[in-house]
Order: C-alpha cells, then structure tokens, then sequence
C-alpha cells in the first residue's frame, strides 16, 4: 500500500498541472503550424514551430524513458524528490517553448495576434502559481 503524505499529494498536484499545461502547448504548437502554413510567407515559421513541438515531445519521451529505466526508490521521500525533479524540467521546457513563441511573435505581428486570441480562448501561459518545491 502507498502512503499518502502533504508532499505527496503536492508533488501529484505539480505533477497534474504541468502535464495539462504541456498538453495545451502541445496543441498550440499544432493549431499554429496549421494556421502558419496557410499563410506562404510565413512557412519558416510554421518549420520552426514544427521543430519546436517535435522537441517538446523528444524532451518528454527521453524523461520518461530515463524514469523507466532508473531503479524506482523504494521510500516515499525519494520518490517524491524524482517526482520534482521531473516537474522542474517540465516546467523549464514550458517556459522555453513559450518564450520561443513570443519572440516568433514579434517577428510576425500576424502570428502574435493570433497567439493573443488563443490566450484569451484559453490559459496557454505557463504555471506561474505553480509551486515548486
């Protein structure tokens, strides 16, 4: 049976919010490169997203393999450390992508706009209020 702590608990919270906000870049990423290669001039942009969103799932993959192949600690404590761990790097590869998006949106006013109108669609900012442990 698996104990529950407050740190456990924290660290599945951290855990669930990070990957929800992976999963919205993600999409981001697609729906940009989409809307991007309707757009001939801006076909550099929608490559670069590209290689954006395949490194976003390169990154993720590699972590999770890492995970699967180290030993599993056997106390709570170190779990929970690995677990943090793991939120930290996801959390650094949020605000990579997202600054990687604003600088394409100053390089195109077109894009930025229609970044700007995703954000108010939906929450694609990073989790600023996330506390990391």
């Amino acid at each position: 049976m698996k104990t529950v702590s407050y740190e456990s608990i924290k660290a599945d919270q951290a855990w669930i919010t990070v990957t929800q906000h992976l999963q919205r870049r993600n999409q981001l990423l697609a729906d940009g490169i989409a809307y991007l290669q309707k757009h001939p001039t801006d076909h550099a942009m929608a490559n670069r997203l590209a290689v954006i969103q395949y490194h976003l799932r390169a990154t993720v993959r590699r972590l999770m393999d890492e995970t699967a192949a180290t030993r599993s600690p056997t106390q709570m404590k170190q779990l929970i450390k690995r677990q943090w761990l793991m939120i930290h790097q996801l959390n650094f590869l949020l605000r990579q992508i997202d600054d990687e998006v604003r600088k394409m949106g100053i390089t195109s006013p077109v894009f930025r706009s229609w970044v700007n109108r995703k954000q108010n669609q939906f929450s694609y900012k990073a989790p600023s209020g996330l506390y990391l442990n």
